[in-house]
This record gives C-alpha cells, structure tokens and sequence, in this order.
C-alpha cells in the first residue's frame, strides 16, 4: 500500500505542497485574528461572544451589545478541535501568547495547507481525466501551488484558499466519477458536505458551489445519487444557520449586517453592485494587485475552457471552469466602495483565490495535437515554464517576507523586494493572540526555528523542495511510462 502511495505523482504532489506551505507561520492581522478569536472563545469561554478578545481586529459585528466576529464562521469552527488539543498546554492558567500562536499555527496546516495539498494532488487527476499528459499534469500542479496566490494564502488563517480546495476537491470527486461511469452515495455525500462547508468558510463561494451543483445536476446519473450531495451539504449549511441565529437572531442574517467596516455600506446588498468594467479592469490589470500582473500566464487558462466548451465530451467541465472564473471576476468587479475592490492589505486580491485551480484546469484544454510536436512542445513549455518561474518568485517573496505588506501601491516595488534584497524575512509583528504588540517579529518559518537567519533560513525549504521535486520526477516518469506500456 505505501509502495503503490509513493509511486504515485499525486502523493509527491501532496508531500511537496504541504511541506511548503506549513514552512511558514505568518502570526496575526485582522482577518486571521477574526477567525481565530471565534475558535478561541469557542474552546476557552465556550461561547460565540468575542467581547475578551475583539481588542486584536477591527473585523468584528455588533449584536445585542456583544461583540462577534464578522466572518463566516467556518474557518473558526474548523480550527476548534485542533485548537481544543493545544489548549491543555496552558494547564488551566491564563493562556500565555505561545499557546495560541501554536494554536493558530497548527490550526493554518491543519484547516488550510492540509486541503490545499489535498487539492493539488486531485488537480493532478482532474487533468488526467481531461486528457492533459501526466508530465504536463504535474506542471499545472506545480504552478498553481506555488506560481499563484494559492501559495501565500495556504500559509495564512484566511478562509479563502480553504475554500478554494474544498470547492475543487468537490468539483474533482464530480468529474472522476463521471470519467469512471459510478456515483457512489459515500462520493456524493463528500460532494455536498465539501460544497456546504466552503460556503460555511466564505460566503461568496455560494456563487461557485452553484456551478458545480449545476454542473451536478447535467452529469450525476442516476439522478436520485443528488440526493446524497444534498444531505451532505444539510449539515454545514444547518450548523451555519444555527451559528447564525446564535450570534446574530436569524438564520440567514451575517455579521456584515452588524460590522463596522464602511465598505459594508451602500451599494445593492451590504457593498455589493452591479459589475463595473473600470474595476473589473483594475482586478485582472492592476500593476499592484492585478491578477495577471503577477500570474500572467492564467490567461490561457480562460481560453482553455473555450476550447473544452467546442468539445463535446469535455463542454460540461468547460462551462463549469468558465463559469466559475466568470462569477468569480463579477463578484470581485461589483465591490465597488472606493478600494474594496482589493479586499484590503495584500499582494493581489484574494477574492479570486477560490477561482484559481479552475483556470489552471482549463490550461489542460490547450494541450491539443501541438502536444506531439516535439519542437512546438519545447518552445510552448519553455514559454509557460519562465512565466510560471517568474511568479513562483514573487509568490514565494511574498510568503516570505509578508503576505500582507502595507497599502502601498506597488506591494512588491515598495516594500517587499527592497526587504528581500536586506535579507528580511518573517517581518510581520502582529500576534494573534490578544497581549501586548511589541516590535519583534511574530511570524517565523522553520529554518529561523532551525538558527538560521535571514534568507538564510529558506535553505532548508529548498532542500526539502528539491527532494520531493526529484520524487515527483521519478514519479511521473514512472507513471508516463506505464501508459505508453498499456
């Protein structure tokens, strides 16, 4: 069983992806420090109230003179059992700030790098099933994790790059089992449950989840299999509603009702208008937090799923990666308070990070009979492979130094490559525990726990992703070779 793992390009992709991402620890701000004031509450005080720990965010509601967290609260309620297990630690005294940053810490792998390495493995046999070469496979893999903002957001306590997993395990259980002709009740439960928890996690991914239950809805046969999704999704989106009625009085009223963030104000709905085309351009162009700006090569991906669209037997998983990527780039566009758009501190903006791997998968609609030309499949991966490098540079500076730079234009020119240059890294002294802030660094990565310093201190991460890269080789290789023996 450990043999047949190993063999297997997925395992090396999963090996590889969650020991990067749970390199690095990156302490507190707001949006961490909401989530995880909830799980803390919950396990310490069991209570839903934030009002002994709200001093540490400006992400909060107001509600019957309680103060709640304004996320939703499926990050928090996740990380509750993995926190409830460090807890002890404190031996019934006053929870010192180790505790919780271990907390926090155990909960990041746990709740967020732990699904995403997952995801990144079920890509790899999404893209199979779509017809893309395992050599090939591999690489989307590879530059998803690492060449987008999937990587810094995998090592932050942010719900979005959860979501991001959740929604495309889910969409990947869909389109394996239609490939193998069987849709078992245990895959369709597991469907529904990873579809109402991303939701219960992020509440604009109901827009993506709604895709997919469509995408459902054309594919599963027999069609009473939905039934199972349907169940499955019951009982996140129950739990949500009764959090809901908890903190807030009602089912399906949110704390961003209740919050004291301005961009909440105006618009349609809590913020929200119709799609703008001067902020859609800003989302996708921007020079400081475009989405093609740092990742250009995710363009392909769009015209991908045009292409899975002209094939018949590929058109559902075509309209669904395009429909994804489209609600997902008009939710982002239609947030239009002056700089809400951005969704606050960061290096792109984050709203797009559950639409990811739905791009990357639509890159495999592109590999078409040019695949077999060896002189065109050099210069088209030599192309695809120096923009995924170029990314995969900034990304890991970014993770590196501070996923969430100051509100600066130009994240990377301004701040974080002339701290890269100095050998700066881990610099973000925000805790995430509710004590004294200090100037000392609370984030750290495990070469600076090892002694090492500085940039120094990535040695270790480039050793371990140099092994597992020559796994994954091996691994690959093996399995291209046994196809062309079948």
């Amino acid at each position: 069983m450990v043999r047949r793992l190993a063999r297997r390009p997925e395992t090396a992709l999963f090996v590889l992806a969650l020991g990067v991402y749970a390199y690095f620890f990156q302490a507190g701000g707001w949006n961490q420090n909401a989530h995880f004031d909830l799980t803390r509450a919950i396990v310490e005080q069991h209570t839903v109230v934030l009002d002994d720990y709200i001093a540490n965010t400006g992400d909060w509601s107001v509600a019957n003179h309680h103060y709640y967290s304004n996320k939703a609260p499926g990050l928090g309620l996740l990380a509750v059992p993995v926190y409830g297990a460090v807890h002890p630690l404190a031996q019934g005294n006053r929870v010192r700030g180790w505790v919780v940053h271990l907390g926090a810490y155990l909960s990041t792998v746990i709740c967020v790098a732990l699904p995403a390495a997952v995801a990144v493995g079920m890509l790899f046999r999404v893209a199979l099933v779509m017809g893309g070469p395992p050599a090939a496979a591999a690489g989307l893999c590879v530059a998803w994790a690492f060449g987008t903002l999937a990587l810094p957001y995998a090592t932050l306590l942010y719900s979005h790059q959860l979501t991001a997993s959740l929604l495309f395990i889910a969409f990947g259980l869909l389109v394996t089992a239609r490939a193998a002709g069987r849709f078992s009740a245990p895959r369709m439960l597991a469907v529904g449950l990873f579809l109402g928890l991303a939701v219960a996690a992020e509440y604009p991914c109901a827009l993506a989840a709604a895709v997919i239950a469509g995408y459902a809805l054309a594919v599963v046969r027999p069609r009473p299999r939905l039934a199972w999704a349907a169940l499955g999704a019951a009982l996140p989106l129950l739990l949500l509603a009764a959090y809901h009625t908890a903190a807030f009085g009602g089912p399906l009223t949110t704390g961003y009702g209740a919050t004291g963030d301005r961009a909440r104000d105006g618009g349609l709905f809590l913020g929200v208008a119709l799609p703008s085309a001067r902020v859609l351009g800003k989302v996708v162009l921007s020079p400081g937090r475009g989405l093609l700006t740092h990742a250009p090569w995710l363009i392909l991906g769009v015209l991908g799923a045009i292409r899975f669209i002209q094939d018949r037997a590929r058109r559902a998983e075509g309209l669904a990666c395009l429909g994804v990527i489209v609600l997902g780039l008009a939710f982002n566009s239609s947030l239009t308070q002056p700089g809400d758009w951005a969704a606050g501190r960061g290096i792109g903006t984050r709203h797009l990070v559950p639409s990811l791997p739905f791009y990357v998968l639509g890159l495999v609609g592109l590999i078409g009979g040019w695949w077999r030309r060896p002189r065109v499949r050099a210069i088209i991966a030599a192309a695809f492979l120096a923009l995924v490098a170029l990314s995969t540079r900034r990304m890991l500076v970014a993770t590196a130094v501070l996923p969430e730079p100051p509100l600066v234009d130009l994240p990377f020119e301004e701040y974080l490559l002339p701290r890269w240059r100095e050998g700066q890294v881990a610099v973000n002294t925000i805790p995430i525990h509710t004590g004294p802030l200090n100037a000392d660094p609370t984030a750290w990565n495990i070469g600076q726990k090892m002694g090492l310093a500085g940039r120094m201190s990535l040695l270790p991460l480039g050793g371990f992703a140099f092994m597992a890269g020559a796994w994954l080789t091996w691994a690959v290789r093996r399995t291209d070779a046994t196809e062309r023996l079948e």
